[in-house]
């Protein structure tokens, strides 16, 4: 690969004109700008991002963190943050969780710190090493504290602030905010909307890993949402009707199958995601239910397939493109030595009735 001093021999100028040239400034002539343009991609030249980032302290490079990435509504996230990252010149370096090395994931901060990223987004929180192995950990965090990289997380107040504590960061400090929903009040009102249609035996089934750390919040919120609403309908609360499956539509299959098959089984499902509620809805309907006449489902999220699913599903509809579009603007004014109004903005989420429930 070229160097730098080997485009400006080529193009006959000096080093410095070609760094004018890739950083977009005018004060080269048109002339000179397409000849040293015309010098770069002949002689495929790829400017080192790294050293660059050591005399301007940018990298032009921001990372996000996933759960992960089979999840399709982090597909959407990613998705929106990568066009609009393009759109403004950043690259996107993309890891997810690892939840059975757990130190990996701060091995993944490691890393990111010594590409120097300008910028992290973080959805949930990576699951935290045990207390005797945080000094690597706190190490690390307070080298991006020095070096002011600002983070965004899309995740619970609660977990924002164990992620906060844990690592000695105050929770005024302006690099670091939070995007929410309120999952609580969003599941309130889908099992509210299924007891109004008549249900009293409403099943709640939770995706993926439930007891990771810090606690999965997220899961919890969700199941007070559906406890409150029950209790306000002074429906007594069953452990039998709470369940959770593997992440994916066979979860939600095998999920179904075991409440199914209870002497007085649910007639309505809540999930906490659309791809294990798709899953509820398959089994329910393979297995001769009527749906929504028999058996009711509401899932979360509101991705592409829950409309085209055969019947439609009911969902909890999460603003993922304005949460993604809102991490990245922010990131951006933080990057940029900008404050933002708030360390904590809410989105509002919409309970969308389609065919799998009345």
């Amino acid at each position: 690969m070229s160097t730098l001093k080997e485009v400006a021999d080529h193009a006959g100028v000096s080093i410095a004109t070609v760094s004018l040239v890739l950083n977009g400034k005018t004060t080269v002539s048109e002339a000179t700008r397409e000849k040293v343009l015309a010098c770069i991609e002949s002689l495929n030249y790829r400017p080192n991002m790294v050293a660059r980032g050591f005399k301007t302290k940018k990298t032009m490079a921001i990372a996000v963190l996933l759960p992960t990435i089979t999840n399709p509504i982090y597909a959407t996230f990613i998705h929106t943050v990568e066009y609009l990252a393009h759109e403004n010149n950043y690259q996107v370096i993309l890891f997810s969780y690892d939840h059975e090395n757990i130190l990996s994931n701060f091995d993944y901060l490691t890393d990111l710190y010594d590409r120097m990223v300008d910028g992290i987004i973080i959805c949930g929180i990576p699951p935290l090493p045990a207390p005797n192995h945080l000094k690597k950990a706190k190490q690390i965090m307070q080298a991006f504290s020095e070096r002011k990289t600002p983070f965004v997380f899309y995740n619970e107040e609660e977990q924002f602030s164990v992620f906060l504590d844990t690592f000695g960061i105050p929770k005024d400090d302006g690099n670091f905010m939070l995007l929410k929903i309120d999952r609580e009040q969003a599941v309130y009102e889908a099992v509210k909307h299924l007891i109004c249609s008549g249900h009293t035996r409403i099943g709640f089934i939770g995706e993926g890993v439930v007891n990771t750390y810090p606690q999965n919040i997220p899961y919890q919120k969700k199941l007070s949402g559906y406890k409150r609403a029950l209790a306000e309908a002074a429906i007594p609360f069953s452990s039998e009707l709470i369940i959770t499956g593997t992440d994916g539509y066979q979860g939600g299959s095998d999920c179904f199958a075991h409440l199914s098959s209870l002497k007085n089984p649910p007639t309505a499902y809540v999930g906490t995601g659309d791809t294990i509620s798709l899953g509820i809805l398959s089994a329910a309907t393979k297995s001769g239910f009527s749906v929504p006449g028999e058996v009711s489902v509401i899932g979360f999220d509101n991705i592409l397939e829950a409309s085209f699913w055969n019947p439609k599903l009911s969902t909890i509809s999460v603003p993922i493109k304005d949460i993604g579009k809102a991490a990245f603007t922010n990131l951006l004014l933080l990057m940029g030595g900008g404050t933002v109004p708030f360390t904590i903005k809410s989105f509002d989420t919409e309970l969308i009735i389609r065919e799998s429930s009345h």
